[in-house]
């Protein structure tokens, strides 16, 4: 994945999702040639391994590149995804379905050791290649990093998929013949402006077709044309034609290769489609798990939009009975182990256990199928990652593929003792295994057959074996050398072994009988049964031979249920293996081939001898990685001449831990410059930091009077003056504050800061001819600019401007685990309850309570939400006053409503009533997804996305001494002296503005969120019927 960082904002968001770093990891340094790894694992080995492989992986990159890194290449590696979801190095959260990541500003690759040999490999390899495109145009003659938003997303991952993985790829190969056979083979255009298809794959394939038509050479200047001048100019300057021509050119290449393969039966899946798109999730439905007993199977599904939640369903009719669990339902949950994961059921087929994502680690969780009731969740302390659980028959012990230190091993965990098992320690990687009928073997995958044999390829394939667990002793099971045989499941008399292998360039089923060694071969899909990767698992068998897969058809994933006796097998001998069909389009390659070439003899590539990687000290290298600056621009008015401009910068170090903030920028005269400045730490679980900032508040005031005027002959004369003041509010502070995240969903934040605030006020004088007698104003006579003292600012404005000090203290209890749609949350709850402190010249506090909570009830949300902020204390009058009639708060009260659309009736109600020291806000909306994605949205679109509402809100302010009546109209209580006119004025109730109406938001384009909206404002009645209004926010 490749990531390009931009500027956030140094203060806390008021919402939002913790990134929570559960450890305090302490990172070495090895340096090689190229690169330098940051690293904590303690499994030196695979260190010094994995750094080898780097520099192996950039010789065959530089070698299409043609390009060298003068300086040392920042690789970060975690030892297990769920730390890497936790680095400071990014500032965006990190998912589970994220294999690595390559930032633009410190070219540093990110990214975690997976738990298997072959991805791991293949991640660094993927990555390195985005390493190489950022210094191509971070270095080009007429390239920079700003280029990169010219080249479309399949061409960048495209090319770092084909350069790490080369042509020869079942995977990507599966998912063209899909497109060929739903003929949905996208155009280049389809690819850059829809997101239906997926640009790794899509773009692997384009890059294949490019390399073996043209040669391997073409690719990069290619690249680099894109990033000058757009796709489809490079395409007219690299091949002479236009982006429609190419197009058609790849469409026919791949339909030619792949239609010889094509065959009638190989369409029609064997055994009952039980889920798919019309029951379960629109595209994701994996990961099947049929119970011992066949009458249950669960899986993981996207069914309701807005994550992958675990469903339950009836094995032969699909009928959903239940959601098992989901992350808006169980908070603990941080993410499901959905990618290449799948749980295992008891034997008694009444608890399903499963993987989670869960305060920095994986965790193991038993649910009641029958009541949906979690029954256990637990971290599996010795092994940190773990995934692909099978439950043992003797009910107590869970077999797994755990990642420790950095090692792929099998596990048991028994959970009566919770006492862990280690079944293998070695440098393989051995995968998804499977119990046995009687539970005395497990039958898994394993590279070590590829690896013992020392192949060349960069392939790392997979072979099958069973462990006896009492001796450990490891039996190799030799069929489809070469191939990937994955997820092994017993047959019901344990004497057969089913397995998926891509033998043949496909993704079929197999049987293997450990008695006989007989092989068989019982599906023939032109597609496959996959899961959302190659390695996930799409397999699962129950104790009557009921056999439940996942298949893959037009970009979808389905789920079938057969009796293995519905399957019509066909002899193949363990030796039958042939690509042709994992070849992508054109299967023979007549341009110069160094990518293919180079892949398949990566083993052959000399590497560096161990005394070449050296241990150096860790420096943080703290450097600026960003800065922008928004112009600068000069102007001459009535008020002088002014400047205006503004720059900000990030500086970080190599990890990310501390970070500074800054910005400048002036907009006016000299007066008008404003900094700030912030430090933030992310060493611990504790984000803490200061900021120093100094900002002017300009506003302005507009008079006229008649002014005596010193004239030439001694005495005065009358003129007509224009006043124009501008009033500089000049604040200065100082702030300390810190956040403890307790989950990715809940946080402590507290603050201190103190601030110093000063005015300046300037009056421009411009004086005009005045007549005593007639009134008229004549010509200009002249002008003048004078700084006003205080004592006549308090003259001209009743109040003082004396500078005062404030002292700030400040803390909240915040909680996010709402689940967006286009404009707004569709599921799950915020709140924030705050309180505030100010002492110094003002003394008071502030209290605020911000709860909000969204029910799903598909198609529609109902979304509530109780807001009060309250200020109290000695003080609390001396502020300006809050107001409840904005309208992100309550709508049809806005202020220039009452002013443009009032007709003069009067009951007692007017704009005094939405002014105070307290107000409280309570909002129901029923929100409907109108346009948008098809299976969200009431209406289709890929352009417009907008949200349908329906409306009621009630708003109230008021302060110490108020009367507050909950009725339609206030009544008059009393007369007194307003304090800022010092004129008389009635007095009435304070009751709640109630208003209800229809609203539609509009998310333009992802730049921001735009609310048009009809109210009827019950309570004013100086209008009839309602007000039209907009607001430019976010749904609350």
């Amino acid at each position: 994945m490749i990531f390009f960082s931009s500027v956030t904002t140094v203060k806390a968001q008021y919402f939002g999702q913790n990134k929570v770093r559960y450890k305090n990891l302490k990172f070495s340094v090895y340096q090689s040639p190229h690169f330098e790894l940051y690293y904590y694992l303690k499994n030196d080995s695979l260190v010094k391994r994995f750094i080898k492989e780097s520099e192996v992986w950039y010789d065959l990159h530089q070698q299409v590149f043609r390009d060298t890194f003068s300086k040392k290449n920042p690789i970060i590696l975690y030892s297990n995804h769920a730390d890497f979801q936790s680095t400071t190095a990014l500032q965006g959260g990190v998912g589970v379905g994220t294999g690595g990541v390559t930032e633009g500003l410190k070219n540093r690759v990110i990214m975690p050791v997976t738990q298997l040999n072959h991805q791991t490999r293949h991640v660094l390899g993927h990555e390195l290649v985005h390493a190489f495109q950022y210094h191509s145009l971070i270095e080009g003659d007429s390239t920079n990093l700003e280029n990169i938003g010219n080249l479309p997303l399949w061409m960048v991952e495209g090319m770092a998929e084909y350069l790490s993985i080369g042509k020869v790829d079942a995977y990507t190969s599966m998912w063209m013949r899909d497109a060929m056979l739903n003929k949905d083979i996208p155009t280049l255009k389809q690819l850059t402006t829809s997101n239906k298809y997926f640009p790794y794959r899509y773009g692997q394939a384009f890059w294949s077709y490019i390399g073996s038509t043209y040669g391997d050479t073409v690719i990069v200047p290619f690249f680099k044309e894109t990033a000058k001048y757009g796709y489809e100019m490079a395409i007219r300057r690299t091949f002479g034609y236009d982006e429609k021509t190419l197009s058609n050119l790849w469409k026919t290449s791949i339909e030619n290769t792949y239609r010889p393969f094509l065959k009638d039966t190989s369409q029609i899946p064997i055994g009952k489609r039980i889920i798919d798109d019309k029951n379960g999730g629109e595209n994701y439905n994996v990961a099947p798990a049929i119970s011992p007993d066949g009458k249950f199977v669960a899986f993981l599904s996207e069914k309701e939009l807005l994550s992958i939640d675990l469903f339950l369903a009836d094995a032969k009719t699909g009928n959903i009975i239940r959601k098992l669990t989901s992350k808006a339902r169980n908070s603990h949950i941080d993410e499901f182990n959905f990618i290449e994961s799948a749980g295992a059921w008891s034997p008694d087929s009444k608890r399903f256990a499963f993987s989670v994502f869960s305060s920095g680690r994986n965790k193991l969780v038993i649910v009641d199928a029958e009541k949906g009731r979690t029954i256990l969740t637990v971290p599996i302390n010795e092994v940190e990652e773990f995934s692909n659980l099978s439950w043992s028959p003797n009910g107590t012990d869970i077999a797994f593929t755990g990642l420790k230190q950095g090692q792929s091993d099998l596990f048991m965990y028994n959970i009566n003792s919770k006492r862990v098992t280690q079944l293998t320690n070695d440098q393989y990687s051995d995968y998804q295994p499977s119990f046995s009928g009687d539970g005395s073997k497990i039958v898994f995958s394993s590279d070590r057959t590829t690896l013992e044999r020392s192949s060349t390829s960069v392939d790392i394939s997979f072979n099958l074996a069973v462990i006896d667990i009492a001796s450990k002793i490891i039996t190799d099971i030799k069929v489809f050398d070469g191939a990937n045989n994955l997820n092994p499941q017993f047959s019901a008399d344990n004497k057969s072994i089913y397995f998926l292998s891509n033998r043949d360039g496909f993704r079929n089923m197999y049987r293997y009988n450990l008695i006989t060694s007989a092989l068989e071969q019982l599906t023939d899909y032109f597609t496959g049964i996959s899961g959302i990767t190659e390695f996930s698992p799409a397999l699962s068998v129950s104790k009557n031979d009921d056999i439940v897969y996942s298949y893959y058809r037009a970009q979808k994933y389905a789920i079938y249920n057969a009796k293995a006796n519905e399957f019509k097998p066909i002899a193949v001998e363990p030796t039958a293996i042939n690509f042709a069909a994992a070849i992508l389009p054109p299967a023979n390659a007549v341009g110069v081939d160094i990518i293919n070439a180079n892949l398949d003899n990566f083993e052959r590539f000399e590497k560096i001898e161990t005394d070449s990687v050296k241990v150096i000290g860790y420096r943080p290298q703290f450097k600026l990685d960003y800065l922008s600056s928004n112009g600068v621009g000069a102007s001459v008015g009535r008020f002088g001449t002014g400047l205006s401009s503004g720059v900000q910068g990030v500086f970080s170090d190599i990890l990310g831990i501390n970070q500074i903030f800054a910005a400048a920028a002036v907009n006016g005269e000299i007066y008008d410059f404003g900094g700030q400045i912030a430090y933030i730490n992310q060493q611990s679980r504790i984000n803490w930091g200061a900021a120093v900032s100094h900002i002017p508040y300009v506003s302005g005031q507009r008079s006229a009077g008649i002014d005596d005027l010193p004239s030439s002959g001694g005495g005065t004369t009358k003129a007509y003056s224009e006043r124009y003041d501008i009033i500089r509010t000049f604040e200065d502070q100082f702030q300390l504050f810190a956040s403890y995240p307790f989950s990715r969903i809940h946080r402590f934040e507290v603050g201190s800061g103190v601030s110093r605030y000063s005015y300046r006020l300037d009056r421009y004088n411009n004086f005009y001819q005045f007549d005593p007698v007639t009134g008229s104003i004549g010509f200009p006579i002249g002008s003048n600019r004078e700084k006003l003292t205080k004592e006549k600012a308090a003259e001209t404005y009743g109040i003082g401007f004396d500078s005062f000090t404030t002292y700030q203290l400040n803390s909240a209890l915040v909680g996010d685990n709402s689940f967006s749609g286009v404009t707004s949350p569709l599921d799950g709850f915020r709140y924030r309850i705050g309180i505030e402190g100010y002492l110094g010249d003002y003394k008071l506090g502030a209290f605020t309570a911000d709860l909000r909570r969204y029910i799903r009830l598909k198609p529609v949300t109902i979304a509530a939400r109780a807001y009060n902020y309250s200020r109290f204390g000695r003080d609390e009058n001396r502020l300006y006053p809050l107001y409840v009639g904005y309208n992100y708060l309550i709508r049809g009260y806005e202020a220039n409503s009452f002013y443009k659309k009032g007709s003069g009736a009067f009951n007692g109600f007017d704009i005094n009533q939405l002014v105070g020291t307290k107000i409280a806000v309570a909002n129901l909306e029923l929100r409907l997804p109108f346009t948008g994605p098809k299976r969200l949205s009431a209406i289709e679109s890929k352009f417009l996305f907008s949200d349908l509402n329906a409306f009621f809100d009630v708003g109230l302010a008021w302060e110490k001494g108020s009367k507050i009546a909950f009725k339609g109209e206030p009544a008059l209580i009393g007369t007194g002296i307003n304090p800022q006119t010092g004129q008389p004025e009635s007095i009435y109730e304070r009751v709640p503005a109630m208003s209800a109406g229809l609203s539609l938001r509009v998310n333009v384009f992802g730049y921001f969120i735009l609310e048009p909206y009809f109210a009827i404002p019950f309570q004013r009645k100086d209008i009839n019927g309602g007000v039209f209004g907009l607001t430019f926010s976010p749904g609350w």
